[in-house]
């Protein structure tokens, strides 16, 4: 079950994707691409990690910090179970 938490795990891991991709795009549009690329091929290497091994070091260490937002709470029941 999804938690309303604003500042959760997940949700600072995608804000720090869109903030990374668009810095790497302003590096782009000054003409700094050698920086550009290197934060691109970066960001590729960390997203090809995440789907081949299903571990992301970025969100792994913001739950450590934030917490996921995704909670067992009691009284609710999985949606998915039987």
């Amino acid at each position: 079950m999804k938690t309303k938490k604003f500042l959760c795990a997940e949700r600072v891991q995608r804000l720090m994707m869109s903030v990374f991709t668009l810095i790497i795009l302003i590096l782009l549009a000054k003409g700094a691409t050698l920086p550009a690329l290197i934060l691109l091929a970066f960001m590729s290497i960390m997203l090809f990690i995440y789907f081949a091994f299903d571990f992301c070091p970025s969100t792994w260490m913001l739950t450590k910090l934030l917490g996921s937002c995704f909670c067992e709470c009691d009284g609710e029941k999985d949606e998915n179970q039987l």
